[in-house]
């Protein structure tokens, strides 16, 4: 047995784990930079009408509006979980802070809560952002999908 693992297989032994370790390994992987998102190229140029996520569709306009929403789901599920947010940062740029002026330009405020988010990306930089957004707070990534228009 080979000590590294990829990280499509990581992915596979995490996802055969039973729902309660499943969620810990989640939170566990995201908490020491560990990301299991997956780049989609196939959402670059489309539209979007919603999203499903925990088996409720919900409506967006937007790849942003997907991020933004989903975002505050889970902030309004899990408010004592809301300083995960803060460690899901890209090399140089943060995506989400509780100040306006940490962003350059392109940022709204999630919906219902003091938190804003960087919005200045494109589809498929927003949607790995969601996947990372739900590993933090132990959910797996896949449970997202993104309704076309």
């Amino acid at each position: 047995m080979s000590d590294n693992l990829s990280y499509e297989e990581l992915r596979n032994r995490v996802n055969e784990l039973p729902p309660e370790e499943k969620k810990t390994a989640m939170e566990m992987l995201a908490a020491v930079g560990i990301d299991l998102s997956q780049k989609n190229p196939g959402l670059t140029g489309t539209g979007v009408s919603g999203f499903i996520f925990g088996g409720k569709v919900y409506k967006a306009d937007s790849h942003k509006d997907v991020c933004l929403t989903l975002a505050g789901i889970l902030l309004r599920m899990h408010p004592e979980k809301d300083d995960r947010l803060f460690t899901i940062r890209g090399r140089i740029k943060k995506y989400f802070s509780k100040n306006p002026s940490d962003f350059k330009h392109g940022y709204e405020r999630v919906k219902g809560t003091d938190v804003f988010m960087d919005t200045n990306e494109n589809a498929v930089q927003l949607n790995r952002r969601c996947q990372r957004v739900l590993q933090a707070f132990g959910y797996d990534p896949s449970l997202l999908a993104v309704i076309p228009d």
